[in-house]
């Protein structure tokens, strides 16, 4: 028995169809350019959060306070994308730390109007069996990615 790309799509109800992607190295440069462009928020704090986080990640909470911060000044677009990273973050997307998400996933929603038009379903699929893959290993003794799903 084994999770197929329909399982994902009625489970998750997310899109097969769409533009795929393949995950580049994003450095802590360029993940903080992104954080300024995309969230509005100041280069020290993006610098300090990447910093603090050891290269292209922010925590989860940091993106409630940048999300609850854009609520407050009423920038709507900044508040949906950081509850959409912070959602990808701790679902499809989730990795072992259980606390923080790659700031590579913010690329996707900087224009919003595009975020169906990506193959998710495809994408969270993939990131699953290659977590599969990892915790096959004998020392290994979590597992990350959507447990949901199995």
């Amino acid at each position: 028995m084994t999770i197929t790309l329909d399982d994902v799509s009625n489970l998750l109800h997310l899109p097969i169809v769409g533009q795929f992607y393949t995950q580049e190295t994003l450095d802590a440069d360029l993940a903080i350019d992104l954080l300024v462009q995309a969230l509005r928020v100041d280069r020290g704090d993006a610098s300090e959060e990447t910093r603090y986080c050891r290269g292209a990640h922010v925590h989860l909470s940091w993106l409630r306070d940048v999300y609850e911060d854009a609520c407050s000044r009423r920038q709507w677009t900044v508040a949906a994308r950081a509850y959409l990273l912070h959602l990808v973050g701790c679902t499809i997307f989730a990795d072992k730390s259980v606390t923080s998400v790659t700031v590579f996933y913010l690329g996707f929603f900087i224009d919003l109007r595009l975020t169906m038009g990506y193959s998710w379903a495809r994408a969270a699929l993939t990131h699953m069996y290659e977590q599969l893959g990892d915790c096959s290993y004998a020392n290994t003794k979590q597992l990350a990615g959507y447990a949901t799903l199995l």
